[in-house]
C-alpha cells in the first residue's frame, strides 16, 4: 500500500454537512473567519495581511474586524485552504509572485506567519492548494519554467511545514505543445486518484482538458478533452471540481458554466459527462462552489448571483435557489462553516472588495443573506475592505480573496 493510502482518511474538505464518524461531536460554528485580502494592485505590490472577523452571532462585535496580521507584500493575494487543519499552520498563496505563506491560527484572534514558500523549481504561480489527512498538501502550478512548448504547469506536494516533497508536470506527449495551466484540484485517496483542471488566470487561450493523476506518486495517467455543445463554449475554463459523497465521483464546473458528472477514474479510461449547461452568455463566471450534503451552491460572478443546484441524482441536477447579488459584488470564493449553516463569499475583485455571508438550508436548498452580518454604520450586507485603515497599520482599500472559517 501506498504511502499515501496509509493515511488517515482526509478531512471532508468542501462538505458542510458532511456525517462525522461515530463518537464524534458535531463541529461547533465557528467564532472567527480568516480573510487573505492584500492592498496590491496587481501591477504595483502591497501588503498582504490576514483580516479576523467576529463570526459568533452571540457576540456584540459581530462582523467586525478584530484583528489583523501582516503577511509580507506581494501582488495578488489569492487561493488558501478551504478549511483550517488541525494542529497545522494553513497554507495561503500570492498568485502574481508565487509566494506560499504558512499561518499559525493556534491562538485564533493572533494569527501569526510562521514561514514561507518562495519558489517551486522547475514551476511558477502556485494556484490551488489541499490538504490530505492534515499533514500533506498538494497545489497546482499555472506554469512551468518555460523550457516546454506551452509552458505547461503541474503539481507539487509538500509537508505540513511547508518542505517541498515532490513535483509532477501536466506535459503530456499526446497534446505537444499544450497550454495546459494546472488550476483546481481534487483528491481521491480512497482510489489513489487526483483530477486536475485547467484554466487560465488572465485571457489566455488554454486547453479544456482535465487530467488524471495517481496520487500516491503523482503520476499522469490521463489528459481528457472536456466534451462541448456545437456553437457554445461550455466547455471552456475548465474551472473547480470536487469529490461527492462516495469518494469516487467528481462534479465539476467550467468557468463558462457548464456542469459535468466524471466517473471511472480509477479505469483505463475516465468518463466525462456534460449534464447540465446554464449556457453563455446568460451564466458566466461560476467560480468557487461548495458541496453541502446533496447541494451544489454555485457563486456566478458576472450574473451577480448565487446558486443552489440539486444533486440528488448528479446526472440530471435541478436549480432549486438562486440568491442574487447587487451589480457591485461579482461573487466567487465560497466557503462553508462546517459547524453551521453558513456560508461566506468575498468578490472576484471586478466591483467593490466585500465579504458577505448567507445561510443554507440543509433540507431544501435554499439560500438567504445573514441580515446581521455587516457593519454597525451600514445598510448593505457584508463587511466592506473599503476602508482608510486597519488594526495592523495598514492604509487604504483591500482586496479579499480567499476566506476559511475558524473555531
Amino acid at each position: 500500500m501506498s504511502r499515501l493510502l496509509r493515511l488517515l482518511l482526509p478531512v471532508a474538505l468542501f462538505s458542510a454537512c458532511a456525517p462525522r464518524d461515530g463518537g464524534q461531536a458535531a463541529p461547533r460554528p465557528a467564532r472567527y473567519l480568516y480573510v487573505w485580502a492584500g492592498t496590491s494592485h496587481h501591477t504595483e505590490a502591497g501588503t498582504n495581511f490576514i483580516a479576523v472577523i467576529d463570526v459568533d452571532s452571540s457576540s456584540a462585535t459581530y462582523g467586525q474586524v478584530l484583528t489583523t496580521t501582516t503577511a509580507g507584500t506581494g501582488m495578488m493575494p489569492h487561493h488558501a485552504e478551504y478549511i483550517l487543519p488541525v494542529g497545522h499552520p494553513f497554507f495561503a498563496n500570492d498568485f502574481m509572485t508565487g509566494r506560499t505563506v504558512l499561518i499559525d491560527a493556534s491562538t485564533p484572534t493572533s494569527p501569526r506567519l510562521v514561514d514561507t514558500v518562495d519558489r517551486t523549481p522547475g514551476f511558477h504561480q502556485l494556484h490551488s492548494l489541499l490538504r490530505l489527512a492534515d499533514t500533506l498538501v498538494v497545489a497546482t502550478l499555472q506554469f512551468g519554467d518555460s523550457s516546454l512548448p506551452g509552458n505547461p504547469g503541474g503539481l507539487a506536494e509538500f509537508n505540513a511545514a511547508g518542505r517541498l516533497l515532490r513535483t509532477a508536470s501536466s506535459a503530456d506527449s499526446s497534446l505537444p505543445g499544450a497550454r495546459i495551466r494546472t488550476y483546481g484540484l481534487v483528491l481521491l485517496p480512497a482510489i489513489d486518484r487526483a483530477l486536475s483542471t485547467s484554466s487560465p488566470m488572465d485571457s489566455e487561450r488554454t486547453a479544456n482538458v482535465i487530467q488524471i493523476w495517481r496520487l500516491s506518486d503523482l503520476s499522469l495517467l490521463h489528459t481528457t478533452a472536456m466534451p462541448g455543445i456545437a456553437g457554445d463554449s461550455v466547455e471552456h475554463y475548465p474551472f473547480e471540481a470536487r469529490a461527492l459523497a462516495d469518494g469516487r465521483t467528481v462534479f465539476l464546473n467550467t468557468y463558462t458554466c457548464g456542469f459535468y458528472r466524471i466517473t471511472d477514474l480509477d479505469r483505463s479510461e475516465p468518463r466525462v459527462e456534460l449534464v447540465y449547461s446554464m449556457r453563455e452568455p446568460r451564466r458566466y463566471g461560476c467560480s468557487v462552489p461548495v458541496v453541502a450534503g446533496r447541494f451544489w451552491v454555485m457563486p456566478i460572478a458576472y450574473s451577480h448571483v448565487v446558486v443552489t443546484l440539486d444533486l440528488a441524482d448528479p446526472s440530471h441536477p435541478v436549480e432549486v435557489s438562486r440568491l442574487p447579488t447587487d451589480t457591485t459584488f461579482f461573487p466567487h470564493w465560497l466557503a462553508a462553516d462546517p459547524g453551521s449553516d453558513r456560508l461566506v463569499v468575498t468578490e472576484q475583485g471586478d466591483g467593490l472588495p466585500r465579504v458577505m455571508m448567507l445561510h443554507l438550508d440543509r433540507s431544501t436548498g435554499r439560500l438567504s443573506w445573514d441580515e446581521l452580518f455587516k457593519e454597525a454604520d451600514s445598510t448593505a450586507h457584508g463587511v466592506s475592505f473599503t476602508r482608510a485603515g486597519w488594526p495592523n497599520g495598514v492604509t487604504g482599500p483591500a482586496m479579499p480573496h480567499a476566506a476559511l472559517f475558524v473555531p
